[in-house]
């Protein structure tokens, strides 16, 4: 029996700055199985992991983001907002934050964009899916987003990336699925707060896996995986690493390492 995959949310983001190596490597000293991180596109088409789409809340640059190149964002603290302790922490790039993650842990790699019109859609995800396949990424990332047509586009230009839809509109569990499929998504991300035993069953007969965010406290966990969702993602990679195990000694394989190494598997043959 497979056990739920804990996923770092933004990495071990209750005690180190959120979305930066420190906080990755915390998440890895946890025992995390995976590490979920956001990206944003820079004005010469890198990719620099942040969760905002301005820069003032964990950094101390201002404005937009995408205005900006990757070495103007590196120029930038990104640690003293949280501790004085992380005074001087640098904003990774995604090749920096797969290469602290590979061979040790999985990632979700979540793509946050504030362009709406389809054609910058297609070109962000083809950018996206090309530089995961650059840096060797390919069969340890998970791509997910709010953006159906990042995901769908992955789909039928990238197919051999596995994507993940967010959702976090109120709406019938058939609907929810129903998009997470049409966008040929491997799985449906949700909040806590849409969580029911219904929803996981209808992802689990669209042939989908499922996971929950923020989940910090191991009551919520337990009802969650009572449920039968597959994933969750927290602040907290050590108490859920700990409640897990304790639930499920018996399996040291989790929800999306099996899926992952099946990927493999069929891409070799």
């Amino acid at each position: 029996m497979t056990k739920p995959t804990v996923i770092a949310h933004r990495g071990f983001s209750a005690v180190a700055p959120e979305n930066t190596l420190p906080a990755f490597q915390q998440a890895i000293d946890a025992g995390a199985d995976m590490i979920e991180f956001d990206i944003r596109l820079t004005t010469d088409k890198q990719f620099v992991v942040i969760h905002d789409a301005i820069l003032e809340r964990t950094t101390t640059g201002c404005g937009i983001v995408e205005n900006h190149t990757l070495s103007q964002l590196q120029m930038l603290d990104a640690g003293a907002w949280f501790g004085r302790g992380f005074a001087g922490t640098v904003m990774p790039s995604l090749g920096e934050a797969l290469n602290l993650c590979r061979n040790r842990v999985l990632v979700n790699i979540e793509v946050k964009t504030a362009l709406q019109d389809d054609l910058s859609l297609t070109r962000l995800a083809d950018l996206v899916g090309e530089q995961v396949d650059a840096l060797g990424a390919t069969r340890s990332a998970v791509i997910s987003s709010y953006t159906r047509r990042i995901i769908t586009r992955l789909r039928d230009k990238h197919e051999h990336l596995t994507t993940a839809l967010l959702s976090d509109e109120p709406s019938t569990d058939g609907v929810i699925t129903k998009l997470a499929c049409m966008s040929g998504a491997t799985a449906l991300h949700i909040p806590h707060r849409l969580a029911s035993s219904s929803l996981a069953k209808r992802t689990k007969q669209a042939g989908l896996l499922s996971a929950v965010h923020t989940v910090n406290e191991t009551p919520h966990a337990q009802t969650l995986i009572e449920m039968g969702f597959d994933a969750l993602f927290t602040d907290h990679p050590d108490r859920m690493r700990t409640y897990v195990d304790q639930q499920h000694s018996a399996s040291n394989e989790t929800t999306w390492s099996r899926h992952l190494s099946t990927t493999e598997l069929t891409q070799q043959s």
